[in-house]
């Protein structure tokens, strides 16, 4: 009997932008090569991220996408009535850029052009047999356009494009007042002229020299915006000193940044919710460590098993000297229950697991079942330590770092600052 590999295929209605972008970014989390969160913590960490970095995202790659996306749709805006949608025209002008930059770059990876595998794989292919990119800057950077207002309004991406488009079917000019004097309903009323997005110019040529790199105005543009909108997190106190911008350019990580000297230049809160999500991660390492000793125990390498174990005792000689004076188990859980809707067995389980550590009341198979129970409630039938899971694993499973979104504020930071006084 010839061997038979099942095919299986995920599709759906394309009912709309929005739930397209819903089912893109499941879809971003099945990818094998990505970091799964087994335990469930990774909320805590994207809140305290989110708190430290507003506006950035662990898929962000250059500065310049701030610019990008909003002077296409403003391009859009200042057209007569046509026969384009603002989709289609979206779609169209992110794919030309796309191609433009990754040619600039040669093709690179490391350029932090988004799609430059995609262009690459086109360069040489018949239209017919060129691939698009589904998760386009647009995405990617809206968020971030609306929480440093560059687009001042609260329209979600997919919402704005209907407004536009909506106009632009009933042979309006954006900005064009009905009869009556009234300009719509409140989402055409976000687009009643063609200046919906706050920019530092108009430049109808700005395309014509388009590159990856800021230009002076927009690095102080944007630095004026985040530093406007968020005063008092990390973000905009290492844009607001020059010698905290060095500092923090010169960390290799999250963890290197926390011990650079500008820590101490920080306002108090500032570096407390630094501090607290650097001594979360400390804390919770050990549970992923024990996570991993359990799987690797059932379904696992003997030998990943024993690095692990070696890696528990290191572990646990670091936290017998951890301060626990030092680390705001409150404040940790404030800024998340603000930002974030938190499962009650996750605040349980982090709450029993630091009371334990702390207080040294434990032993090894304890802490195994609160592992194994948040595991299992957690990915309830995907649990990798099911008994009857009858997969093999050779390498640490799940979080092995938490790096709060470190590289990614600190490639914008970079693109704001090598621009700064030019």
């Amino acid at each position: 009997m010839p061997n038979y590999k099942p095919v299986s295929e995920l599709g759906w209605i394309d009912f709309s932008e929005t739930d397209k972008q819903k089912v893109m970014s499941v879809i971003e989390l099945l990818k094998p090569d990505g970091t799964v969160d087994e335990l469930g913590v990774g909320v805590i960490r994207n809140s305290l991220s989110d708190a430290m970095f507003p506006g950035i995202t662990t898929i962000m790659t250059r500065a310049k996408y701030f610019f990008i996306v909003p002077r296409i749709l403003h391009d859009f805006a200042s057209k007569p009535p046509g026969d384009t949608k603002a989709r289609e025209y979206l779609r169209s002008e992110e794919n030309e850029i796309i191609e433009m930059l990754a040619k600039q770059a040669d093709y690179l990876d490391n350029s932090g052009v988004i799609g430059i595998t995609i262009a690459r794989h086109n360069k040489s292919k018949p239209t017919r047999h060129r691939k698009e990119l589904m998760r386009k800057p647009s995405t990617i950077y809206w968020n971030g356009l609306r929480a440093y207002k560059i687009y001042p309004g609260d329209l979600t991406m997919a919402h704005l494009l209907d407004a536009m488009e909506n106009r632009a079917l009933h042979g309006r000019m954006l900005g064009h007042q009905s009869a009556e004097g009234e300009t719509g309903d409140d989402r055409d009323a976000e687009t009643s002229n063609s200046n919906i997005f706050s920019l530092p110019d108009y430049d109808k040529n700005w395309k014509q020299e388009l590159k990856i790199d800021l230009i002076p105005t927009e690095a102080d543009f944007l630095k004026e915006k985040i530093i406007d909108n968020f005063p008092q997190t990390l973000l905009a106190q290492v844009l607001k000193d020059k010698k905290n911008t060095t500092d923090f350019l010169n960390a290799n990580s999250f963890q290197d940044m926390c011990d650079m000297p500008f820590m101490h230049n920080l306002p108090p809160h500032t570096r407390e919710i630094v501090l607290t999500a650097r001594n979360f991660w400390r804390i919770m390492y050990g549970a992923h460590i024990r996570y991993n000793i359990v799987l690797h125990g059932r379904h696992g390498s003997e030998q990943v098993k024993n690095d692990c174990v070696d890696e528990w005792e290191s572990w646990m000689r670091a936290m017998k000297s951890f301060h626990w004076s030092n680390f705001d188990r409150d404040l940790m859980w404030s800024i998340t229950k603000q930002s974030t809707h938190l499962k009650g067995y996750t605040e349980l389980f982090i709450n029993q697991w630091m009371d334990k550590i702390k207080n040294q009341d434990f032993t090894p198979e304890e802490l195994d079942a609160l592992v194994e129970t948040q595991e299992e409630r957690n990915k309830q039938s995907r649990s990798k330590l099911r008994l009857q899971n009858d997969e093999k694993y050779d390498s640490w499973t799940g979080i092995s770092e938490m790096g709060f979104r470190f590289s990614n504020a600190n490639t914008i930071i970079s693109d704001i600052a090598s621009k700064i006084d030019q």
